[in-house]
């Protein structure tokens, strides 16, 4: 045995017994199967019983928990009348879309009176769980394993599918199946989804977004990040799209708000809904993101991230409109490029691959488990191997950026009516072959929704956008001689250099570039005029090269799902007996630790509590991002906290090691009594490869205080409209 063959086996060995006495602060736990976890819950000081978490016989906790948006982020009831917080950073597309130039609520805040200033939000969603049924047998029974991988995902999925739909209809409740373990086994989630969400409240960004992208994810944290928001029913308490005769939800359970503080080892527990984690990952696929999918966001990402911060420089408008985008770009780059450099810090890739030498030793011992369970590794290994070779990561990066953060494709499907019966009639109406003229039908309609169609739409960073994914696909694509236009676009010399010039004419020639050129199609609306259109043609020429992606990779990675199901079944068995927790898939788990400070590096501790002072120390002038409102700063010059400061002091935010992953965002953050205490709404730089492996000692989740919540709710914003509903205790 070589020395670095007898490093992996000895480092798995360690990652074995590490297993065998799992720290209790690891793990995204099923609220359903949560009572293994109550007597190491109990030991660190949980005062609560399973029951008081999930119970499909009376209410509980889980009753108070929200998925908001269809599982962008958590959130968690606080009243009696629906009323729910969550993260700003969740809120903010919905606030950013009821805000303008002259009335901007990002930058002023926001918070309604009564129920009558409360603003609908179109698209916004509410999931509150019902109930967890295990459905492995349901699903698996009856299926060969003797099928081809093709086959056997095909039927597991059609059965997923069919149960969902079964059992929507017979009760009426939103069903989610999802599998777990990577398809080894499979649970169903049945909610009921409101579709009426209103917005009540949200600081001004300076409070709410306080110290962007320069803080993200980074700790001393000052960030009041919340808003909040209400669940509307139709009269008779059941999900319903907005009215005006929509009445506050009436929920089973809303959480009481605790005002005792918290210390250095107090229990915390986060009941939310986390995302996407990659705990049962191979060396392979962890190499692939920091490698490939890091290096895609740090060059294409980061040009991104530029060219916005540059248009919003330049009118207050795109300021605006792209708050969104900017941020949204920023948290994701920031997040899979510092996972990349975590990586490394803390040998991921090495100690994933020793893993797998591990379930080798294990496996050798029986040569049924070793071809049933190793021989999935080379197939993982070529499917990364295979996408990088194909450029999938960048080449699928550039086609999904063409639809956002690019705006010009919206602008197309906005009009995909008007196109069909241009291209059905060929010209306007003509008695001879149409009844109606449905082309001047449509046009009227376009033209009547000209405002809504280009909302938020400013050509000049969108061509710069649209130019930096352009350029990523032509440069990633290979051979696409079966899709013309792009093929001939590749062949046109130094095409790799001089694609920005293309793009420019692009936007300069288009009908749907501009509502000026659209109002042109609109007066003139002839097949023969629209037929050249560039954007259209690359429009359907995309959809073409999507159709061949999936075409081309759908065998290998049926092969990947299938020899992924195999590897994680065996590291399950070969940890038999001990505690093992899913993979986090957007449903609802509970993670538990404590309140608790790390050392970031040699010689230095990080406490776990920042204070309005350190708002104050970090005031910038001239950064928007540390601008500091006047009256949050009269309040801390006069030591006005009310109930909410202690010794003169204002708790902004603090820090736990919790396990959360995206997703949690808004999550509620609770005491050992199931009170809220805060709101998670990040994770820390020196510990961002934690969707892959969780490192106790540098982990943790980053929470806004609920005491400063309430206190920017009731001193800042003097809103009793919100504060009068809130149980405190």
């Amino acid at each position: 045995m070589n020395m670095n063959t007898f490093k992996r086996v000895f480092i798995g060995f360690l990652i074995l017994l590490s297993y065998s006495a799992i720290r209790a602060d690891e793990g995204m736990w099923m609220l359903n199967k949560i009572s293994q976890n109550i007597p190491a819950m109990k030991a660190l000081g949980f005062k609560l019983t399973a029951e008081d978490i999930y119970s499909i016989n009376h209410s509980c906790l889980k009753d108070a928990i929200v998925q908001f948006d269809d599982g962008t982020c958590s959130a968690e009831l606080v009243s009696a009348n629906g009323l729910f917080f969550t993260n700003h950073h969740c809120g903010l597309d919905a606030v950013q879309e009821l805000s303008s130039v002259s009335n901007n609520l990002l930058e002023n805040g926001y918070w309604a009176s009564n129920y009558e200033q409360e603003l609908p939000v179109h698209g916004k969603t509410a999931l509150i769980l019902q109930d967890i049924s295990n459905v492995t047998v349901e699903i698996l029974d009856g299926i060969s394993n003797s099928l081809s991988n093709e086959d056997y995902f095909r039927a597991i999925e059609q059965k997923m599918q069919y149960l969902e739909d079964s059992i929507t209809l017979a009760t009426g409740y939103y069903t989610i199946i999802r599998p777990f373990y990577n398809y080894n086994e499979f649970y169903m989630f049945r909610y009921k989804r409101y579709r009426d969400v209103r917005l009540v409240g949200v600081p001004p960004s300076s409070i709410g977004n306080f110290g962007g992208d320069i803080d993200n994810w980074h700790w001393p944290r000052h960030t009041g990040d919340f808003c909040v928001f209400r669940i509307y029913t139709s009269p008779d308490g059941s999900p319903a799209d907005y009215s005006p005769k929509n009445i506050p939800l009436k929920p089973k359970r809303f959480l009481k708000i605790s005002l005792q503080g918290v210390n250095e080892g107090d229990f915390a527990m986060i009941i939310g809904f986390p995302g996407r984690t990659h705990r049962y990952a191979t060396s392979f696929e962890a190499l692939y993101n920091r490698e490939v999918v890091a290096n895609f966001k740090r060059n294409v990402w980061g040009e991104m991230i530029r060219a916005i911060k540059k248009a919003q420089e330049t009118d207050p408008a795109i300021k605006v409109d792209y708050t969104d985008k900017h941020d949204y770009l920023v948290n994701f780059y920031q997040k899979d490029v510092w996972q990349a450099e975590s990586m490394y810090n803390y040998n991921v890739v090495e100690r994933l691959a020793a893993r797998e030498d591990s379930l080798k030793a294990w496996a050798n011992r029986n040569p049924f488990l070793f071809s049933r369970y190793v021989t999935s590794l080379p197939v993982i290994k070529n499917y990364f191997e295979t996408a990088t070779k194909n450029r999938w990561e960048e080449t699928e990066g550039a086609l999904s950026a063409l639809s956002y953060p690019v705006d010009i494709h919206n602008v197309i499907n906005a009009c995909n009516n008007f196109i069909s019966v241009i291209f059905e009639q060929g010209k306007p109406y003509s008695r001879l072959s149409f009844k109606k003229d449905y082309i001047r039908i449509e046009a009227k309609k376009i033209e009547k929704h000209l405002p809504d169609i280009f909302e938020g739409y400013h050509i000049y960073p969108d061509a710069q956008l649209y130019s930096i994914a352009f350029g990523t696909l032509i440069n990633s694509i290979g051979d696409v001689s079966n899709i013309k236009l792009l093929s001939s676009i590749k062949k046109i010399d130094n095409i790799n250099v001089s694609y920005p010039y293309y793009v420019r004419a692009f936007y300069e020639k288009s009908y749907f570039s501009s509502p000026d050129n659209l109002k042109r199609l609109i007066k003139r609306p002839y097949r023969d005029s629209l037929i050249n259109d560039p954007f259209l043609l690359l429009y359907h020429s995309y959809s073409m090269l999507w159709d061949s992606i999936y075409s081309s990779r759908y065998k290998v990675e049926q092969d990947y799902k299938r020899a992924m199901q195999l590897f994680t079944r065996g590291v399950m068995e070969m940890k038999k007996g001990k505690l093992l927790y899913p993979d986090a898939n957007s449903t609802p788990r509970l993670t538990y630790g404590k309140v608790k400070g790390y050392k970031p590096a040699d010689g230095l501790y990080y406490k776990p509590f920042t204070t309005l002072d350190g708002v104050m120390e970090k005031e910038s002038k001239t950064e928007d991002i540390f601008k500091v409102p006047s009256k949050l700063k009269q309040l801390w010059e006069r030591k006005d906290y009310g109930r909410y400061g202690k010794d003169g002091v204002m708790p902004v935010c603090f820090l736990t090691d919790n396990d959360i992953t995206g997703g949690n965002s808004g999550s509620a953050v609770l005491d050992a009594n199931g009170n809220l205490i805060g709101i998670a709404f990040d994770g820390n730089a020196e510990a961002m490869a934690c969707d892959f492996m969780y490192e106790p000692e540098t982990q943790r989740t980053i929470v806004v205080d609920i005491r400063y919540v309430l206190f920017i709710i009731d001193k800042f914003g003097e809103c009793q409209h919100i504060m009068n509903e809130l149980e405190t205790v």
